[in-house]
């Protein structure tokens, strides 16, 4: 069974799950909120290796369930936030190193290559969710907190120009051997909420990521230097979502 149809099923698990507990919480405030979540991502990268820089920010999503534990059973204002995210990261760099170009069994040395890359990552967040009291339907929250991301999947579209300024294309190209299998982030969302009719509602909120961590693995080197290629990821993320 592959790992794209272990996270389908793992997906319908969850969200089964938690339509049966917010479907069993009757009264108000209820002692946790579930829903889902999904929208677009816009991602880039901060460099810390010589020869390497950004290409960009590139266009990504993420889509999972979501949890909010109120911590304070008398109102909805205080909450810790958790839940099962799927990431779907893109980050763009340039660089010089020597390219492996498997399609034609060649090496090519010295050449200037402009990688986009396509991380699928599990994200379970941790955070402390401030609400203000609702007002015409309507409440302000704000949360920060931690993100631990495990990675899935990591594949790479590259463009590898030679030094007699010939060029080649590589799709699909397996990158698992150089990203690092977690990646620990702290994030900061600010959001608007409104309720729709009794216990359901919507929200959007817009977030900020860091990555704490380097995206590559510490033993992934540039050929050329000998360097090691440390980059951190910035994300921020338009957050569409329903709690039931």
């Amino acid at each position: 069974m592959n790992n794209r149809l272990n996270y389908k099923l793992l997906i319908a698990l969850l969200f089964s799950t938690y339509i049966v507990v917010s479907q069993a919480q009757e009264i108000r405030p209820r002692a946790v909120e579930a829903g889902f979540c999904v929208g677009p991502t816009i991602g880039w990268v901060s460099i810390q290796t010589d020869g390497y820089e950004s290409s960009g920010a590139k266009i990504g999503g993420f889509y999972g369930i979501n949890a909010d534990i109120n911590l304070l059973r008398t109102k909805e204002v205080y909450f810790f936030s958790t839940g099962i995210v799927f990431n779907h990261l893109r980050l763009g760099l340039n660089y010089k190193d020597n390219y492996n170009l498997t399609k034609k069994e060649e090496i090519i040395p010295n050449a200037d290559i402009t990688s986009t890359y396509s991380n699928m990552y599990l994200s379970i967040p941790t955070a402390i969710k401030l609400k203000t009291e609702h007002f015409s339907n309507f409440a302000i929250f704000g949360e920060a907190g931690f993100s631990h991301s495990f990675r899935i999947s990591s594949k790479s579209k590259d463009k590898i120009i030679r030094e007699n300024k010939t060029e080649e294309k590589d799709d699909k190209v397996n990158q698992d051997k150089n990203m690092a299998a977690m990646r620990e982030t702290v994030f900061a969302v600010l959001g608007v909420e409104y309720v729709i009719h009794n216990n359901t509602k919507t929200y959007f909120g817009m977030a900020y990521n860091y990555g704490l961590s380097n995206v590559f693995k510490r033993k992934y080197r540039n050929e050329i230097t000998q360097n090691k290629v440390v980059a951190h990821s910035h994300t921020i993320e338009f957050q569409f979502g329903f709690i039931f």
